[in-house]
């Protein structure tokens, strides 16, 4: 069973989370190498602090979860990135398509007793597919505040691997997208264009985040974006 891990952390101070990102950059190598059902492992810093570090990783199987932190090395790393003086989580996210479904046992256990996620219900969309149109502008887009009509159009406007919708307790509807691919027809702006309140774009290529910020602004009406293009970790696994 596929899930998605939305992980806040606030590292104590600025130095410790520049240390915590060279390692997880460590980290991602290693899944990345020998996990490709791993399909997303990334960090970075949001937006708006130093200190405050944001995770997404996205899961194909339950048992890769299991066996991608098995790597001697790996432990180390992450041992050295989460040691008692590192900081805290003040949120982890675990987002799935059906709740009911159980999970394995040594996976609830993890995830209820050492991340203590909250598990999140996905209201529209996929965790991972297999994209006809294959490109390479990888980036991951992370929106909060969306209307209902911006999943349909995120994926007219988009190739994405990964699409999905959500809301938390406050009812907000965020989205979260892996595109690989830019459409290539030329769609219509609607008459009235699909709100979302802050867009939050990952991609280290300034020409495909211009291009991105182009096409949001036409088709979207967004209060603000904001564009990270440092990070540890891969945004969509491809073999190293």
């Amino acid at each position: 069973m596929a899930f998605l891990l939305h992980v806040e952390f606030d590292a104590n101070s600025e130095v410790k989370a520049n240390g915590m990102l060279q390692c997880l950059a460590g980290m991602a190598n290693i899944v990345r190498r020998d996990h490709p059902e791993v399909y997303t492992y990334i960090f970075r810093r949001d937006n708006e602090s130093k200190t405050k570090l944001v995770f997404t990783e996205i899961y194909g199987t339950e048992q890769v979860f299991l066996d991608h932190a098995k790597d001697p090395e790996f432990t180390k790393l992450y041992q050295q990135a989460f040691d008692p003086s590192s900081g805290k989580s003040r949120k982890e996210l675990c987002l799935r398509n059906d709740l009911n479904q159980a999970l394995m046992p040594i996976t609830a256990s993890i995830l209820d007793h050492y991340l203590h996620v909250t598990y999140v219900q996905i209201q529209q969309g996929f965790l991972h597919r297999i994209p006809i149109d294959k490109g390479n502008e990888d980036s991951l887009i992370v929106c909060n505040g969306c209307d209902k009509n911006a999943y349909e159009l995120f994926n007219e406007l988009f190739t994405c691997v990964t699409c999905v919708t959500f809301e938390e307790s406050d009812e907000n509807r965020q989205l979260i997208a892996i595109i690989t691919k830019f459409s290539n027809e030329k769609k219509a702006v609607p008459d009235t264009k699909s709100i979302i309140n802050v867009v939050e774009l990952v991609c280290e290529n300034e020409d495909i985040a211009e291009k991105f910020k182009n096409i949001v602004q036409q088709y979207f009406q967004v209060q603000s974006l904001h564009v990270q293009s440092i990070y540890s970790g891969y945004i969509h696994h491809r073999p190293l």
